[in-house]
């Protein structure tokens, strides 16, 4: 028998860092499991090893997730997400922290 597919869906609110909030769903595959570190480009460039995690509304922080999902493409591709405020990433070395709704990455991305 094969993975079991199911969906998640991600609703981030409106906030000062996103202001558009998000609201989306993807197929996955597999089990959710916390990511700590991902390889990240920002859109201002800025590129390296990133620390990441879930914001919730009340401004709390918790791990983000990750799982396999699919990706129309790339075939598939892995999510990061988190909580109501999306998630929080901060750069390992100097700058300021970047706000996403959610990441979309290859499975190399995801840093052990």
């Amino acid at each position: 028998m094969g993975p079991v597919s199911h969906f998640i869906q991600i609703e981030v609110e409106e906030h000062d860092a996103l202001p558009d909030g998000c609201s989306m769903r993807f197929r996955a595959s597999g089990e959710a499991a916390p990511v700590r570190r991902v390889r990240y480009e920002s859109e201002d460039g800025r590129e390296g090893i990133w620390r990441i995690v879930a914001e919730h509304a009340d401004g709390a922080t918790a791990e983000a997730m990750a799982i396999e999902v699919e990706d129309s493409s790339a075939g598939t591709a892995t999510l990061i997400y988190g909580g109501a405020h999306g998630l929080r990433l901060l750069p390992e070395g100097e700058g300021e922290p970047v706000a996403e709704p959610y990441l979309l990455l290859t499975p190399s991305a995801v840093v052990p």
